[in-house]
């Protein structure tokens, strides 16, 4: 296991096997998956916008890592977690990232949801423009 980088206020290590899996240390002191566990500070990912990639590729290389493992890491995650946190700051986090990156068909469910349940209005339209956007683009 090398640990990468820090995630949220708390500081969690995160890092990647030899496998390509990204882990968190736990509080427990053991190592978890990511992906199994999708854990609650995985959202705040978010904030770091645009750069979240750039960065993780320079620290992966600064670990003497291949800078591709940053493709693996779980953002999905951390968009699906923003989408249905109970906070307009993560919503709108979630909301902004999918229409910077794009595939907001994997998040059809969430965004659906939103449209209706969305805590503010911008959230809202905004899954809706994109919940249209993706069912035209799956239309052709």
């Amino acid at each position: 296991m090398t640990v990468v980088t820090e995630l949220s206020g708390a500081r969690v290590p995160v890092g990647v096997t030899g496998t390509g899996e990204w882990m968190y240390l736990a509080r427990e002191g053991e190592w978890s998956s990511l992906t199994a566990a999708a854990p609650i500070f995985l959202v705040t990912v978010l904030q770091e916008g645009t750069a979240f990639h750039a960065d993780l590729c320079a620290r992966l290389i600064a670990a003497g890592l291949d800078p591709s493992l940053a493709h693996r890491f779980p953002t999905h995650l951390s968009v699906r977690l923003g989408l249905t946190f109970p906070s307009d700051f993560w919503q709108q986090g979630a909301v902004d990232w999918i229409e910077r990156e794009g595939g907001a068909g994997a998040f059809q469910p969430e965004l659906n949801v939103l449209v209706m349940h969305g805590r503010t209005q911008r959230i809202r339209h905004g899954a809706r423009r994109m919940l249209r956007q993706s069912q035209r683009e799956e239309r052709t």
